[in-house]
């Protein structure tokens, strides 16, 4: 698959896509988590999808891969997680509707009127607000390992929490090892493989690494209020997918999604945790084509 993603303008920002499969064929949006690149979804994955004949559109979101950085604003997740503690207003560098708006930019420059959309993590939560902000430009949802952004549910492990936040070196060689241990701390243990890893983070840092991006993209999810009344409201016809040993992000938060949206399909990975290993790919293109199959 093509390394060289085209740009889509939002805003003042420039935003990475590729596309992959007939262009006639319905319009399946990946979103990457926090201070991922589109190539978190695998050319292996996405190629399943095409396979069942969906038009794969991934995209670099804001302050990560070869999309546009952001000047300016907040990048310290501790300090604005301590402030807002406090109670005082913390103003982000951009919200995640900002984020959800970068996406309908991608599907304009597409000409794609509406696309099923499948976003991981934190772009699961940009995926709700997609779904929120602009329901006609939604057809279905799939969310994977995300949460509904109510404090009580969702919560990571002290030990996942202390990772996320674990300062990160420059240097090529340093910024992958530390990379690669982070990853271990959230990996499902039974799929993790350390060379893989060096290989992927390595490919990672030459597209784009982007730390300080990423941490404007945490200080975004930190200052997002709850979204538990708005997807009560929803209609979109909703997929929630979790590991059952996420310890990123609780499985608490794949289930109150499920609860909330009306109709949603709840699947539970077993043994999975925070990331997204090639052992579960079927079983993910499965739902999400029966769901794709529901939503027409």
């Amino acid at each position: 698959m093509s390394a060289s993603p085209t740009f889509a303008p939002s805003g003042d920002l420039q935003i990475a896509y590729d596309v992959h499969g007939d262009d006639e064929d319905p319009a399946l949006v990946l979103i990457a988590g926090l201070g991922s690149q589109l190539i978190f979804y695998e050319d292996e994955l996405v190629q399943g999808f095409v396979d069942r004949a969906f038009r794969v559109i991934r995209l670099d979101n804001r302050d990560s891969g070869r999309s546009s950085s952001v000047e300016g604003g907040p990048s310290d997740p501790a300090v604005v997680a301590a402030a807002a503690a406090e109670g005082t207003v913390v103003t982000p560098a951009y919200r995640f509707a900002d984020m959800a708006a970068d996406v309908v930019a991608v599907l304009d420059h597409l000409g794609v009127d509406r696309a099923h959309v499948l976003g991981t993590s934190l772009g699961g939560m940009v995926a709700q607000v997609l779904a929120i902000d602009h329901p006609d430009r939604v057809q279905s949802l799939t969310l994977v390992s995300s949460t509904s952004g109510h404090p009580d549910v969702g919560q990571p492990t002290a030990e996942a929490l202390e990772a996320l936040v674990r300062p990160s070196p420059a240097d090529r060689d340093a910024a992958i090892a530390h990379d690669v241990e982070v990853r271990r701390v959230w990996a499902t243990p039974e799929y993790y493989d350390p060379e893989w890893a060096r290989s992927y983070f390595g490919a990672c840092y030459d597209r784009g690494r982007n730390p300080v991006g990423a941490g404007r993209q945490l200080c975004a999810l930190i200052c997002e209020p709850d979204r538990e009344p708005q997807l009560r409201a929803m209609s979109v016809p909703t997929l929630v997918l979790h590991g059952t040993v996420d310890p990123l992000v609780a499985p608490s938060g794949g289930e109150r999604l499920a609860e909330l949206i009306p109709d949603a399909e709840l699947v539970l990975l077993d043994g999975m945790a925070h990331d997204l290993p090639p052992h579960y790919w079927s079983q993910v293109i499965e739902a999400v084509t029966r769901l794709a199959i529901r939503a027409r």
